[in-house]
């Protein structure tokens, strides 16, 4: 067997896997004791992406540049404000940009 067929079959195997939740329970609702639980992932994912991406680099505990650092800042004050993690990536990206061509 040449290596390719391996990552084919094992990549149709995963995705077949993946797959049968979604044909086979789709059309069921959840019950209330996984679905409270489940609504908080999205933010505590989020939450450890830029915890991560703030205070690390390299492995190491640093922080980072002032520019991330008002992005940050920025986002989260919208998010606060509107509740809405998209909103919060149409403004921290324009300014880290803007603070990024500012002080560097």
């Amino acid at each position: 067997m040449t290596p390719w067929v391996v990552f084919i079959a094992i990549g149709l195997g995963t995705y077949a896997l993946r797959a049968s939740m979604f044909v086979l329970l789709g059309d069921r609702s959840l019950p209330t004791w996984t679905s409270t639980p489940l609504a908080l992932v999205a933010p505590a994912a989020i939450a450890a992406l830029v915890a991560s991406m703030t205070f690390t680099s390299n492995g190491h505990a640093e922080l980072t540049s002032v520019p991330e650092m008002l992005a940050i800042a920025g986002a989260f004050v919208v998010t606060r404000r509107t509740g809405n993690v998209m909103h919060a990536i149409a403004v921290g990206l324009p300014i880290s940009w803007l603070a990024t061509f500012i002080l560097t």
